[in-house]
């Protein structure tokens, strides 16, 4: 597996069946699974990892359905995919983790906010994932605490107004900067450096009807 080249690119929809079973064998949230949004770890032929940026209707987005394949985990998969969806982003980014894992996102600039302080879309999946903790309390599964992160662009953490709906836009230089799809296709071979980001944690883990939370799961 060292030896394999990994090709981290965008999604297209002959990769939609393949993120989708990657997606819910992790027991994420099964919903908005839309490959437009997806960046894909390739290897031989294989998709191997995924992850989204979720695009609201209220105009906020989240980084959700991060994942890498058991056997392809320990390596780097997950920040190297997170690193290009990143790349030149200057838009405000959600997310939704579990307590202990939060601090492995501040590398990117996420930081832990009241709940009542992200985009309506943003809480909504907290609070869906939220009552899938009880449920897997109800099951005697591990529950674990859900907390939002938010990502902010430097230059606008601290020029700033917050709207009625808690959705925080910058101001200066024209306003709320335009959506930044442009990720470069990057080719990597493994390495041993790795921020073990954990796997599933990124979404509510909502899977089937029962709404399961999702096990982190070490990459």
């Amino acid at each position: 597996m060292d030896q394999l080249v990994i090709v981290v690119r965008r999604a297209t929809e002959r990769d939609h069946q393949a993120i989708r079973a990657l997606v819910r064998s992790e027991r994420l949230n099964p919903t908005g699974i839309n490959w437009p949004n997806f960046l894909v770890a390739v290897a031989e032929g294989r998709i191997i990892g995924a992850v989204q940026m979720r695009k609201h209707t209220d105009g906020s987005r989240e980084l959700g359905s991060l994942v890498v394949a058991k056997e392809a985990r320990g390596h780097g998969i997950a920040s190297r995919l997170i690193d290009t969806l990143l790349a030149e982003d200057r838009e405000p980014v959600w997310l939704i983790t579990t307590a202990p894992y939060a601090g492995a996102y501040s590398r990117w600039g996420f930081e832990q906010i009241e709940a009542r302080a992200a985009p309506a879309k943003v809480r909504r999946n907290h609070l869906m994932g939220n009552l899938a903790r009880i449920i897997s309390f109800v099951m005697r599964r591990p529950m674990r605490q859900l907390v939002i992160l938010e990502r902010r662009p430097a230059e606008g953490r601290t020029t700033s107004r917050t709207s009625a709906s808690g959705y925080r836009h910058e101001r200066g230089r024209g306003g709320r900067a335009a959506a930044q799809d442009r990720i470069r296709t990057l080719t990597h071979r493994y390495s041993k450096i790795d921020l073990k980001i954990p796997g599933a944690i990124t979404d509510s883990g909502l899977t089937s009807s029962f709404g399961l939370l999702a096990l982190p799961l070490s990459r």
